[in-house]
């Protein structure tokens, strides 16, 4: 299935696995997360997954400033509990980057290269998500504001067509254009916008 263009000149982000290089998959370790990537793991493209992936991008840009991103060696923290909002799927994506789980993660080998409760809800974290590097202890709150990308005003009436059983193809099709190009704004026109994205140490 061909995903809409803008995936693929959407950022992406480089991070250094120690675990897939100690067993050679990639042999150094780096592994490269396109836009794509955090799609189908959700399921979906929305402003919910593309600020996860903003997020992630900008915190570990933060984090390890002129440097490549240690994956399996940051905490990501959300205010939430898993189950409230859009937190799990927020999570999800930030996890596929970082490497972060909850009590079902990667246990390590030999006491090295652990995932296990990395991810964390119901923390007391100032902002939309949170991440801390495991060895410096260093992290950074960042806060989302999808409401500065408003949508086309002609989605709703759209939507509103196609939950009431009144739209046709021609309806669905316009929906989805106008949905994907405000996920297309935040990802291209925004992705260095410090009022989207905005960041403060914690």
């Amino acid at each position: 299935m061909k995903l809409p263009d803008f995936f693929d000149q959407a950022p992406r982000i480089t991070v250094y696995d120690p675990l897939a290089a100690f067993v050679g998959a990639p042999a150094d370790g780096c592994f490269t997360y396109g836009y794509g990537d955090a799609v189908r793991l959700a399921g979906h493209s929305c402003p919910t997954v593309a600020g996860a992936w903003l997020m992630t991008r900008a915190a570990l840009v933060a984090l390890w400033p002129g440097q490549i991103p240690k994956r399996g060696a940051i905490q990501v923290l959300l205010p939430e509990a898993q189950h409230e909002g859009v937190a799990g799927v927020i999570a999800a994506v930030a996890g596929l980057v970082t490497g972060a789980a909850g009590p079902g993660g990667f246990k390590g080998i030999a006491g090295r290269f652990s995932r296990l409760d990395l991810l964390a809800f119901d923390t007391p974290v100032p902002a939309t998500l949170g991440f801390r590097r495991t060895d410096s202890g260093a992290g950074v709150a960042a806060r989302y504001r999808p409401e500065l990308v408003p949508a086309d005003p002609m989605m709703r009436g759209h939507l509103q067509a196609l939950l009431s059983g009144d739209g046709d193809d021609r309806s669905g099709a316009a929906f989805a254009e106008l949905w994907q190009d405000r996920v297309r704004r935040i990802l291209l026109d925004h992705a260095d916008d410090p009022e989207l994205i905005a960041l403060a140490p914690f």
